[in-house]
Parts: C-alpha cells; sequence; structure tokens
C-alpha cells in the first residue's frame, strides 16, 4: 500500500503548518483525519451514517482509496500501520 502524493490527505500529512496540539504533543492534521475517517467507515460500513452531510465519496476523493466501505476501511487501516511503522 503507498500514499498516493497527489491527494489532500498527503498535503495535510507533510504540511507542518496543519499541526494540532492533541493529549499535550503534536500530530498532523492528515493523521487526525485518518484516525477520525477509520471511525466513521467503520459505522458507515455497519449501516450507520456519521451524521447527516457525510458521503464516502468525500473520504475516497481524500485519500484516493477505492471500493466499497469494508475495502475503504482495510486499505486506511494499512495507511495507518504504515505510518505507525
Amino acid at each position: 500500500m503507498t500514499i498516493n502524493s497527489n491527494t489532500q490527505f498527503y498535503r495535510d500529512l507533510i504540511d507542518e503548518s496543519k499541526m494540532l496540539n492533541v493529549n499535550n504533543g503534536t500530530i498532523p492534521l492528515g493523521y487526525w483525519n485518518l484516525i477520525l475517517s477509520i471511525r466513521e467507515v467503520s459505522m458507515y460500513a455497519i449501516g450507520m451514517k456519521p451524521h447527516r452531510n457525510w458521503k464516502i465519496t468525500n473520504v475516497k476523493q481524500y485519500f484516493g482509496v477505492k471500493g466499497d466501505a469494508k475495502q475503504i476501511k482495510t486499505q486506511l487501516e494499512e495507511i495507518r500501520d504504515m505510518l505507525k511503522g
């Protein structure tokens, strides 16, 4: 699994001006969005829409992934594991 460098996720991940303070540490905005998106896609995969305006298409475009909700969840988890590694 590789990260597409033409996505907004990649730009948010490497942009040092977009760092968030979380639990006395800093993380990139892209990683924060990854964590939340894994949660939201997990909900969507079992039939729950996270909120009224949420769309799976936005997740696909932001991360540059393809497939149904279960495949997207797996791909996002692989990206998370790769970034942790």
